[in-house]
């Protein structure tokens, strides 16, 4: 009996080790698991979240709105000048989902290539399966008359530590946007948002 316990105990190890490793689902509407969740030095959902509403919010009250009529935004370049490979949607789309939600801009998605369904759709005219009433005419695409560029960009600093204590490190994240009147080539609302960690493994090329 005693030699067929050590099989069976194997065999409950790798079970027990599984269990304890499992993957944990965070949900982002509590606030007590979103607090547990472990502070890493890269940006991460609450950075994208805060960023995104302090920007909106610098925006919308910062009166660029009012003075273009029928603000329609075309969305500029933005570029990730960090140490971290992502995607700068992952910011960008809140943005412009805020925006158009508040109703006080619109996004025109054709002007820069992202929706080409109002291209293949004129492609039509002329097409005898489509009913020529329901094509959109010549001359009906709005053109923007804002854009909304930005750069995000990082700086590692490292900070003064004990003889005995670990050396930590800084990250400095900073995200800075700008609104163009493309009618007069001149900015109407700028705004930086920093965002600084301290820890260990600061992100690197």
């Amino acid at each position: 009996m005693k030699r067929n316990l050590i099989p069976y105990s194997l065999f409950l190890i790798p079970l027990f080790l599984a269990s304890c490793g499992g993957t944990r689902v965070v949900d982002t509407t509590d606030s007590r698991q979103v607090a547990r969740m472990s502070h890493v030095m890269d940006l991460e959902y609450r950075d994208w979240e805060n960023t995104a509403d302090h920007m909106i919010k610098s925006m919308l009250d910062s009166g660029a709105f009012r003075r273009v009529e029928n603000p329609v935004i075309a969305m500029g370049p933005m570029i990730n000048d960090t140490k971290q490979r992502f995607d700068t949607d992952i910011l960008v789309r809140k943005i412009r989902s805020d925006l158009v939600n508040s109703g006080r801009a619109q996004i025109a998605t054709n002007f820069s290539g992202e929706d080409t369904t109002s291209d293949r759709m004129r492609e039509q005219r002329g097409n005898a399966e489509f009913d020529a009433a329901t094509i959109a005419r010549q001359g009906t695409l709005v053109a923007p008359n804002m854009s909304l560029s930005g750069k995000m960009i990082q700086r590692n600093l490292q900070l003064q530590s004990g003889m005995f204590s670990s050396r930590n490190e800084r990250v400095e994240y900073y995200l800075q946007l700008v609104l163009t009147d493309l009618r007069t080539g001149l900015s109407v609302w700028e705004d930086e948002k920093p965002i600084l960690k301290e820890g260990r493994r600061a992100p690197r090329w």
